[in-house]
């Protein structure tokens, strides 16, 4: 009989893309899912672009500045919490899988309350905050490496699996990306993404560095909805996009180095492809600092430099990191095996399968 899988995680593609990859193996197993999260959001636009239906339910998430939103974050939440019990009840899936980040609390409790067996994956170095909610009700807590120092009633509940990498790695045609730019071979391709909304710190440093930065390389910038610049659309050597989907794989492959940010997901990416980067990890003033700890593990076995956000300034430090690794470039390009980029998604998959509850035990 096949089983009915919910999903849940969201607001930034860290977390959705790995999510849809474990979707992706649930999907290969002959599963129903169903996706819960925000309407009018990251996590509803790629599930549909995946083929997953959406269950819509609200959610807010603790700012980490002062902001009038965190005054009204636990009524969201609170109105959440019961939006998502209803979905429960109205959908009735065998098991709930949670990729984290605030978009996932409501849905964690509301499994937890209609007796949903949760699982949730971690992919940093420690618990992020919604995972720290979640873990207290969670069946399983799989984790993207081993912790040490974790609770004893926490370690009985975690498995290390590794991080799941999108579906369709193994899977890029650089050239065909390289054809709809319009872009000329020859010089290597500087890639800058951070994150599905972009970066105005790190779009206002490359762009103040532009003309040193095309002397070198042919510029594609993934800058974020809204941030595109129309001034420079006729810049020589530079495509600005706000954001690609069903493309970011063929951009990976088309670059011969990246600026990014230090999420765990970007840099399973990168590793996996062995793409030099140059790493911008979000500052502790407005993340709980795990990207600090993550470029700084990653940058003691990769070929990358750390720019701090607070360092940043004109570009310039930017533009040194970017000059600094040009002979590292073209020499370690890696094709993925297909298997192999599977293998963390297709285990986390079955895990989770086999925590379904047994059909005929739903809430009544």
């Amino acid at each position: 009989m096949n089983r009915k899988i919910g999903i849940t995680g969201g607001a930034s593609a860290g977390h959705v893309v790995p999510a849809l990859a474990v979707a992706a193996e649930l999907q290969r197993a002959d599963c129903e899912l169903v996706y819960f999260g925000r309407a009018d959001s990251i996590e509803a636009d790629l599930a549909a672009k995946a083929g997953i239906r959406i269950a819509a339910v609200p959610s807010a998430g603790l700012q980490r500045f002062r902001s009038w939103s965190n005054v009204t974050m636990p009524a969201t939440v609170t109105r959440g919490v019961f939006a998502a019990w209803r979905a429960m009840r109205r959908e009735r899936p065998d098991v709930v899988f949670s990729k984290g980040s605030y978009v996932s609390v409501p849905v964690g409790i509301a499994a937890w309350l209609n007796r949903i067996p949760l699982a949730i994956h971690e992919s940093d170095h420690t618990l992020g905050l919604a995972n720290r909610i979640l873990a207290r009700f969670a069946t399983t807590v799989f984790l993207a490496e081993d912790t040490s120092g974790l609770p004893r009633w926490l370690q009985r509940k975690a498995v290390v699996t590794g991080l799941p990498l999108r579906d369709d790695l193994a899977d890029g045609r650089p050239e065909s990306l390289r054809a709809r730019l319009g872009m000329p071979a020859g010089p290597p391709v500087l890639l800058i993404f951070c994150g599905s909304s972009g970066s105005q710190r790190v779009n206002e440093a490359v762009r103040h560095q532009l003309g040193n930065l095309t002397r070198h390389f042919s510029v594609v910038h993934i800058c974020g909805r809204g941030n595109l610049d129309p001034a420079l659309s006729s810049t020589l050597g530079y495509w600005q996009l706000e954001y690609l989907h069903g493309d970011m794989v063929d951009a990976l492959w088309l670059s011969d180095l990246v600026i990014g940010r230090a999420g765990a997901t970007t840099l399973a990416e990168l590793e996996a492809l062995a793409k030099p980067a140059v790493l911008v990890p979000l500052p502790a003033s407005v993340s709980r600092g795990d990207q600090l700890d993550n470029a700084r593990v990653y940058a003691q076995h990769a070929t990358c430099l750390v720019v701090t956000d607070e360092e940043m300034g004109d570009g310039t430090p930017l533009l040194h990191a970017c000059e600094q690794l040009l002979p590292a470039l073209g020499s370690a390009r890696r094709r993925p095996d297909p298997d192999v980029v599977r293998r963390t998604a297709r285990d986390i998959a079955s895990r989770t399968i086999a925590l379904a509850r047994p059909r005929g035990r739903h809430a009544r």
